[in-house]
């Protein structure tokens, strides 16, 4: 009997987490301390494959809507600028021959548009490039940076260790990332090529992966002494290049490698690895932790995800959001990002869950916000990323309702407090 109560006990454990969501949840700001929170206008857009009536929204901490934006294509993500203009990175469904990203080569993330609206809507930049994806930078001198396609030779592709056997694409294809720089003009004036400095010995398709991308990058961003940082779904990594030279010069969160004894492929495992990460970025200077790296790691092997902080000198992990052993698990097996915010805390965007919430240094949420618009039958609510500005941001919030609002208390039982991740 005892062999069988422990059968049965493990059975349930085992199913819990598979109940997922509910039916019918709430939506809109559902958890919400004033004093403890940082109270300031949120940006995201709902994920949608297609048709019309794409939103941007800027909402305020009880989740109404301060500001949005109508764009003509599905954006995949936008960014305030301080003058008040915004940036989109959006999808252009145009169609052409070999065109990554659709038709035979399909992949996550395809974007083509990029384009700079006014507070009103007005158009004042567009640039149009069909291999463009998923991510954008704006360097100070106001050139953009995305990140863009292109295919791995052959050859190469032949050295490309790791990923699921058989898995490129029908015809044997493999993509790999490069870097557009253009000026306000949109003229391209600097290039990265991944085939050129990605080193096959070390930058190792993790076993998750299809071996359909080398790199799959999925955001860029511009560190304070101007390199480069991206984080690599495929890679399971984050990794720096040097802008001048080129060269990968810091690598972090690898999960496959190479035994160089037995030069057999391993896998790690730990703290200190990713599971197809989303979202880097260096803590900007004055904020708590500035000059750290914050990511998202949305834990494919753990199959729970959470944000980490890493010291970019010594590679020590130093801060990570938190996570419940078992049950209800915060996992986001694609999409999200994390963003450090002026008071401490740390806004986590639960992008495959639409859910954007706040916690503090010791992990108390303290701010919570379900995606209430459900735009597409394929992503139910999805958010690529959000991103939180302070009420003085731009001179245009202070035509704005108040960012704070009232508090907003759940039941007690619907409070848990979180236990430490892995």
């Amino acid at each position: 009997m005892k062999h069988i109560l422990a059968l049965l006990i493990g059975m349930v454990t085992l199913a819990a987490p598979a109940l997922s969501w509910p039916t019918v949840y709430p939506t809109g700001t559902t958890l919400y301390n004033p004093e403890r929170a940082y109270n300031g206008y949120t940006l995201f857009t709902p994920l949608n494959e297609g048709g019309d009536g794409f939103i941007i929204y800027l909402i305020n901490m009880n989740g109404d809507v301060a500001h949005q934006w109508s764009v003509p294509f599905a954006p995949l993500q936008a960014r305030l600028l301080p003058n008040g203009n915004l940036i989109v990175i959006g999808r252009n469904d145009k169609a052409e021959t070999g065109r990554p990203g659709l038709g035979n080569y399909e992949m996550g993330g395809v974007a083509g548009w990029l384009v700079e609206l006014t507070w009103d809507g007005r158009r004042v930049f567009k640039h149009i490039d069909l291999k463009m994806h998923h991510d954008f930078a704006r360097l100070p001198n106001g050139h953009m940076l995305y990140l863009a396609w292109e295919k791995v030779p052959l050859a190469l592709q032949k050295k490309v260790r790791g990923g699921i056997k058989g898995s490129e694409f029908k015809d044997g294809t493999m993509f790999n990332d490069m870097l557009v720089e253009i000026d306000a003009q949109g003229k391209v004036v600097w290039r990265w090529h991944a085939n050129t400095h990605l080193n096959p010995a070390i930058d190792i398709i993790g076993p998750l992966h299809k071996r359909e991308e080398w790199c799959h990058a999925n955001s860029v961003a511009v560190l304070k002494n101007g390199n480069v940082l991206l984080t690599s779904r495929s890679l399971d990594s984050m990794l720096v290049i040097d802008k001048r030279s080129g060269k990968i010069i810091w690598r972090w969160g690898n999960t496959a490698y190479l035994d160089k004894t037995t030069n057999r492929l391993e896998i790690r495992s730990g703290p200190n690895t990713l599971g197809g990460p989303h979202g880097a970025e260096q803590i900007p200077a004055g904020l708590p932790g500035a000059g750290h790296i914050l990511a998202y790691d949305n834990g494919m092997y753990a199959d729970a995800s959470r944000a980490v902080e890493v010291d970019f000198n010594t590679r020590k992990l130093l801060w990570q959001s938190a996570q419940p052993g078992i049950g209800r698990k915060h996992f986001s097996n694609f999409v999200s990002n994390a963003q450090r915010l002026p008071n401490g805390n740390t806004l986590i965007c639960d992008g495959a869950n639409g859910r954007f919430f706040q916690v503090t240094k010791d992990n108390q949420t303290v701010w919570e916000y379900i995606n209430p618009y459900i735009t597409s039958p394929q992503y139910q609510g999805a958010v690529f990323r959000a991103y939180q500005y302070a009420p003085e941001y731009c001179p245009q919030f202070k035509t704005l309702a108040p960012a704070r609002g009232v508090a907003v208390i759940p039941p007690p039982n619907a409070v848990l407090r979180m236990s430490p991740a892995r």
